[in-house]
């Protein structure tokens, strides 16, 4: 009787094993064709140009030009824009601790230590994080609790730092983001979705204000709105091709067939949730065969420069030069905080900062100038999530110009 009990078990475990199988399968396909779709109907979209759409913009991107925005001062020296932000949050969620934010001296910065938009008033008393994710990018380890935790050792008292989570549509950030402060947040927290907020903003509170006569503020945010538009298929233009896409999921998933829009939303739901299950397993299986690639990499550099210092400097691909005596490093990495964003960097070896001294051939020796960061005693440029080759080839690129400047060998 056990026995003929346990095989039933295993039965029924083993007939829901495949029917996830199936409705994995059914969703990956789905996803497929809802690709192929899309591609059809941007081919036959009207001729559209936007100058942001043709320079493919990342995250970074994204913060760099908020950053301008929040920076811009006006002829009485009043962060316009900044204030204007501020003053759309307080409209909107009534109950927040924003309304105490006074404007004073403002600093406010992009990518240092990591923190997309971090603006630092000590004359204010207050600061405030912004975390970008415009492309739904999954919260790293406790990535919102170690800004708080920066932000605090800049001797900011808790209760006068604030969290803007600038998500792409409303999605909030993942509990183990917030590590322990979560609750310590809820008064001092604000979603902004680029879609609803930010372009809101954009259009009501930035583009009417902007002086007529500074043309190129004015084209650069007008350009930025319709970039927004077009990610979200808001423009006028994309019309009948978000039509056709939302036909294509109701046809798909037979929402047809259900009575109730309750029971609508429920089903459509439960889909987002199995995508996200697969998505998941898709970054486990991702971060399984990262490693193999790196040590592809590892052994193929020393035949590519056989006369370079390319000893093991670490777990990634290094090859150390010598600028007046001083070791630097050209090398592939990885964001710690964040393993799908892969980066070239150039550092000096002993964290010496890279100034106007260090010989400017070093300050710009990255092959794409308008896509690199820097902090101080390193340059780097990301290359993201599809961006294996493009590291790899930059990182040769790069290598090849360090070549002609620096020794592979101390004075």
């Amino acid at each position: 009787m056990d026995e003929e009990r346990f095989i039933n078990i295993l039965k029924i475990y083993d007939e829901i094993q495949k029917s996830i199988m199936d409705e994995y399968k059914n969703l990956l396909n789905f996803a497929e064709n809802f690709r192929e779709l899309m591609h059809k109907e941007k081919l036959l979209l009207p001729y559209h140009m936007n100058i942001i759409d043709e320079l493919h913009i990342n995250e970074n991107g994204h913060s760099r030009i908020l950053l301008k925005l929040l920076q811009y001062r006006n002829t009485e020296g009043e962060y316009e824009f900044l204030e204007s932000l501020l003053r759309y949050i307080k409209d909107k969620f009534l109950y927040s601790q924003f309304s105490r934010i006074q404007i004073k001296k403002p600093s406010i910065t992009q990518e240092e230590a990591r923190i997309d938009l971090w603006v630092r008033d000590r004359e204010g008393g207050y600061a405030i994080i912004f975390e970008n994710k415009v492309y739904n990018a999954q919260d790293q380890e406790a990535q919102l609790s170690r800004y708080i935790d920066k932000t605090k050792a800049e001797t900011f008292k808790i209760n006068n730092i604030f969290v803007v989570y600038l998500s792409s549509d409303g999605q909030e950030p993942a509990d183990q983001s917030w590590g322990s402060y979560k609750d310590d947040f809820k008064d001092r927290y604000i979603n902004l979705s680029f879609r609803d907020d930010i372009l809101t903003w954009l259009k009501n509170e930035v583009i009417s204000n902007i002086n007529e006569k500074d043309v190129f503020l004015d084209s650069a945010v007008k350009q930025y709105e319709d970039y927004l538009e077009g990610l979200f298929l808001l423009r006028t233009i994309n019309k009948q091709m978000k039509m056709n896409l939302e036909s294509f999921v109701t046809s798909h998933f037979e929402l047809d067939k259900l009575d109730d829009t309750t029971a609508k939303i429920k089903k459509l739901q439960e889909k987002l949730e199995d995508i996200e299950a697969i998505k998941r397993t898709i970054e486990s299986l991702k971060k399984k065969l990262r490693p193999l690639v790196i040590n592809q990499w590892k052994q193929q550099v020393p035949k590519l420069f056989p006369n370079l210092d390319c000893g093991d400097y670490g777990d990634y691909v290094n090859i150390r030069f010598y600028l007046e005596g001083k070791p630097f490093l050209v090398c592939i990495n990885e964001d710690p905080a964040n393993k799908s964003e892969l980066y070239c960097q150039v550092n000096f070896e002993d964290g010496s900062e890279i100034n106007s001294s260090s010989l400017m051939t070093l300050h710009d020796i990255l092959i794409e100038p308008k896509k690199k960061e820097e902090i101080n005693d390193c340059i780097w440029t990301y290359c993201g999530y599809e961006g294996y080759s493009q590291v790899f080839d930059l990182f040769c690129q790069v290598v090849e110009r360090c070549k002609k400047f620096a020794s592979s060998k101390k004075d």
